[in-house]
């Protein structure tokens, strides 16, 4: 394997992405390193590709874009827990919390004033690969499609 990937990412603060080369992420302790077989097109991307208000303020720049996808698993970090191995096949919540807010803790996932977005404020799948926490990684059953669990 390279260092590098090619990705789609908003590289200037204007319209569209640009096809670029990155660096391939590292997995880190509790994360998992995700080879992306499948990504889907959400109305988030098109607001990033338009340049609109929200994603002026929201999105910062260069950011690889992309939060739906469906792909296996490559790496493991050393903390991870067992019910993730490496070639599973796997999608993934693109909304990644601090489970030590609050907010979490209280069970309000949804409500953590720490969130970030995959592919919005965090590197995203719109690449090659994607580091996600392994929280946020589901489990794709064998009889559903790259296609399907990328949305």
């Amino acid at each position: 394997m390279t260092d590098t990937m090619k990705a789609l990412a908003k590289t200037k603060p204007e319209v569209g992405l640009e096809l670029i080369d990155a660096p391939i992420p590292v997995a880190g302790p509790e994360d998992v390193l995700i080879k992306v077989h499948r990504t889907a097109v959400c109305g988030t991307d098109i607001h990033i590709w338009n340049w609109d208000e929200w994603s002026q303020k929201n999105v910062p720049v260069p950011m690889i874009t992309g939060h739906e996808f469906a792909g296996e698993i490559v790496a493991i970090g050393k903390d991870v827990d067992r019910r993730l191995k490496v070639g599973q096949r796997v999608s993934a919540e693109g909304h990644v919390i601090d489970l030590n807010s609050e907010a979490a803790r209280a069970g309000h996932f949804h409500l953590d004033p720490a969130t970030k977005g995959i592919g919005v404020n965090r590197q995203g799948a719109f690449a090659e690969f994607v580091v996600a926490p392994a929280f946020n990684v589901i489990e794709l059953p064998d009889d559903v499609p790259y296609e399907i669990g990328s949305i």
